[in-house]
Formats: C-alpha cells, sequence, structure tokens
C-alpha cells in the first residue's frame, strides 16, 4: 500500500513537472521549423536509448547479487565495464568521426541488446562478456548521440549556438522523467517477475531507438572523412588539441573525468550504504532522477534569465557535489563509530540518503552546462573522438575506486569502512573539480570576450570594406 501511495505521489510530481516545463519552453524556446524537427528527432532516439538503459540501473547489483556473487566479484564486473570503455571508447569515438555517428548509434542499439541478453544467465563469463559489451554500448551513448546532434546543429543548419542550451536542458530533464518512470516499472517488474525482467523489457526499446535513428537522422558524410594516417596516430593524434587556448579543453576534461567517475562511484555504492534501510530501490531511483529534473530546471531557469552562464553553472554543481560526498562521508564516519548502536546506523544512513538526493541536484546542473561547453569548446572534425578520450581518466578513477572496495560487504564493518574510505577519495577528488572548474571559468569566460572582440573588429572591417 505505502509503494502505491509512493508510486502516485511521485506520478502528480512529475506531472506537475512536466506540466510547468512545457509551459516554461512555450514561453522561451525558438520557433523555427528545422530546430524543431531536429530536435524532435535527436531526443526521441535518445529518450528511448536511456530509458533502456534506465531500466537496468536499480537491479544491476541486486541481480549479482541474486546470483549469489559477493561485493568483490560484483566490483570485478562493474571494473570490466568501465575497463571495456576505457579501451574501446577511443576506438569507437575514431570511428564514429570518420564512418558516421548514426551507424555508430545503431551499433549501439544492437550491442546493448545483446549486453541486456546475457543477463538471463547466472554464469559469470557470460555476465562478464555483457560487461563488456554495456562498456563499448555506454561509451557510444553517452558520446556519439551528442556529436551527431551537435554537428547538425552547428555545420548543417547553422542554428545558434544559444540554442543549444535549451536541448541539453530538455535532454537532461526528459533523461530524468524516463529515469523516474522506469524506476517504477523496473520496480513492479522486479517485484512481480525478478530482477531480470527490466533487463529484457530495455530490448524493445533499445529497437524502438535504432528504428527511429535510422529512419529519421540524416548522416552528412562529407563531414566524415576516412583516415590517412596510422592507427596509432589517428586515435591519439586529437590529444594536441588538449593544450589550445591556454589548455581550456584539458581543464574542461578535468573537471569531467573526476565528476563522472565520483557519480558511477555512486552509482555502485548508494544500494549497499542504504540498506539497512531495506528501501524500494526502484521508487529510491525514481526520486533521484526526480532531483536531477529539479536540477536541469534549475540551470534552465538561471540561464536563460542571464543570471548566471553555463560556465558559472559547472562550478556551483561542482561546489554542490563536493558538499553532498563530505556529508556522505561523515556519516559513514559515524556509522563504523557506532556500528552496534542501532540508534546511531539508522539515521545516519538517512542523512546519507538525503546526501545523495543534494548530489543528484548537482547531477542536473552539471549535464546541461558540460554538454553546452564540450559543444563550444571540442573541434567538430575529432568531437566523439576526444569526448570520448574525457572518459578515459574517469574509467581509470573509477575502476581504482571499485577496486578499493574489492572484497567488501557492506553488512560488516571492514566493507562499511572501504565505503568511508571510497566516499573520502571522492570527496578530495571533488575538491579538484571544484578548482578545475573555476579555472576553467576563468579562461572561458577570457576566450568569450576575445571571440566577441574579433567578431566586432571583423564586422567593422567588413563595413569598411562595404563603404
Amino acid at each position: 500500500m505505502l509503494i502505491v501511495i509512493i508510486s502516485c505521489m511521485i506520478i502528480a510530481i512529475v506531472g506537475a513537472a512536466v506540466a510547468i516545463d512545457k509551459k516554461s519552453h512555450s514561453l522561451t524556446e525558438p520557433h523555427n521549423v528545422h530546430y524543431k524537427n531536429l530536435q524532435r528527432c535527436y531526443l526521441l532516439a535518445l529518450y528511448l536509448a536511456t530509458f533502456a538503459d534506465w531500466l537496468q540501473g536499480p537491479y544491476v547489483y541486486k541481480l549479482y547479487k541474486d546470483y549469489g556473487y559477493e561485493d568483490d566479484s560484483i566490483a570485478f564486473l562493474y571494473i570490466a565495464g568501465f575497463g571495456s570503455s576505457c579501451i574501446f571508447g577511443t576506438i569507437v569515438g575514431q570511428l564514429a568521426d570518420n564512418y558516421g555517428r548514426k551507424t555508430l548509434c545503431t551499433i549501439f542499439a544492437i550491442l546493448y541488446s545483446l549486453c541486456c541478453i546475457t543477463k538471463t544467465s547466472n554464469k559469470f563469463i557470460f555476465l562478464l562478456i555483457g560487461r563488456i559489451l554495456g562498456g563499448i554500448s555506454t561509451s557510444i551513448l553517452f558520446t556519439t548521440f551528442e556529436a551527431w546532434y551537435v554537428n547538425e546543429h552547428l555545420n548543417f543548419y547553422k542554428l545558434p549556438a544559444e540554442w543549444l542550451n535549451t536541448t541539453f536542458t530538455k535532454a537532461t530533464f526528459y533523461n530524468g522523467l524516463s529515469a523516474t518512470l522506469a524506476g517504477l516499472v523496473a520496480q513492479v517488474l522486479a517485484e512481480y517477475f525478478g530482477p531480470v525482467s527490466p533487463f529484457l523489457l530495455a530490448i524493445p526499446f533499445l529497437i524502438a531507438s535504432l528504428l527511429v535513428i535510422q529512419s529519421t537522422w540524416k548522416e552528412h558524410i562529407s563531414l566524415n572523412k576516412p583516415p590517412q594516417q596510422s592507427l596509432y596516430k589517428v586515435i591519439f593524434s586529437p590529444l594536441k588539441y588538449l593544450k589550445e587556448n591556454d589548455y581550456l579543453l584539458l581543464y574542461l576534461a578535468t573537471v569531467q573525468s573526476i565528476f563522472e567517475s565520483t557519480l558511477y562511484t555512486f552509482i555502485f555504492s548508494w544500494t549497499p550504504i542504504l540498506a539497512v534501510l531495506s528501501p524500494p530501490l526502484g521508487l529510491v531511483f525514481s526520486i533521484f532522477m526526480i532531483c536531477v529534473m529539479c536540477g536541469s530546471k534549475t540551470y534552465a531557469c538561471f540561464v536563460s534569465r542571464k543570471r548566471y552562464q553555463p560556465h558559472t553553472m559547472l562550478v556551483l554543481s561542482c561546489i554542490t557535489a563536493t558538499i553532498s560526498f563530505i556529508i556522505v562521508t561523515l556519516s559513514l564516519t559515524s556509522i563504523v563509530n557506532h556500528i552496534h548502536e542501532h540508534t546511531t546506523t539508522k539515521p545516519m544512513s538517512v542523512v546519507c540518503l538525503i546526501a545523495f538526493l543534494i548530489y543528484e541536484f548537482s547531477v542536473g546542473i552539471y549535464y546541461p552546462a558540460v554538454g553546452y561547453l564540450r559543444s563550444r569548446t571540442v573541434p567538430e572534425e575529432f568531437r566523439a573522438t576526444l569526448s570520448n578520450w574525457f572518459r578515459v581518466p574517469m574509467n581509470i578513477v573509477t575502476c581504482i575506486s571499485l577496486t578499493l572496495n574489492y572484497g567488501s560487504d557492506s553488512k560488516d564493518v571492514s566493507g562499511l569502512k572501504k565505503f568511508q574510505f571510497v566516499f573520502a577519495l571522492c570527496s578530495i577528488l571533488m575538491l579538484g573539480s571544484v578548482i578545475g572548474a573555476i579555472i576553467f571559468s576563468k579562461k572561458y569566460s577570457k576566450k568569450v570576450v576575445h571571440d566577441e572582440l574579433q567578431e566586432t573588429r571583423l564586422g567593422k572591417s567588413q563595413n569598411t570594406e562595404t563603404v
């Protein structure tokens, strides 16, 4: 009964949020036919793909647990996924930039469907293959989809760059919505049909995404030229752009790597940390996503009213995330020190839950901000490649943090101590991301001013020539 009531409340909140979002966008969104059609094609394919991804989110850890694997084996499977993304991501990005992003997004749907099928087996080797396929798939999902859209928006339709903010805000907001609904659906499916059922339901949505991509997306091959160099140079040559514009891209890559590595560490850790509360995982996941939606609306509100620029919002998201991780670290410290006192364990677990909600709010601010900033700083010819290179340090840091959990179990003191150490490490890393975001913000502001001056001078010179 409680689950039904909470589900109805969540649906009501989401419905109100969608109504407010549509009203606000109707007042601020540009009315351009090409922009509307392009945005619709991109977001529909993206939402179907991410809905399939989110269906699996709450139950990856639980499925492995139900198959009888301990936390150390589960950590190894997670590491295999991130390692796969790290190794194959740059190759995938290069293939996308040179042979077509539409093609790679189609391959994503096929690979991720195979990944879901492997979840039906409890054999470790099949689960491992599934994680490897999943790592390759997520590399495509989180880089190539965006690269396709930015290319069409800026280079083919020549639409204003400022309109990207609206698209990325919508992507984050409705991605949170699809995740919320996915969490509720996964909760019901898992209760009645077992934890493997959300993975099977994901497959039709992946196929639907594939069909949308094939039927509505256009690939402008003229922008994608086959490589003429050796494979080594093709993969590593784009890294030279990290040094341009006073290392602007390097600072952005650093911020992204740190923020998203802590995000994936959080994804692995939140379920066991909240285990003492015995929460319904699907509902908790849905509430997390509502916080993401609130964060994206906060970003849209501040940026559209010119209160803050995207690079300032990036700094704000990093600061908020850092504070939340520090709170979790202190709460876990208290739990470890009073492990036998049940009067302390549950209240501190609730504090962790609140801190996680704050963190998800910061994630909602982060994604549209970093998406827009990538679109303005990453060279088009290497967009997917460099976006995947940004993820390499993230995957390495995530693997290291998961390795620290190797052999831990959240039910005993040693397991909690390892989670405590991991979140302390994440807090330190996030402090580094705050510093990196501040430096990036200052350098980016200077670049914007410099570009505006250049455009002004160019405009004056053209007017003089005309006269």
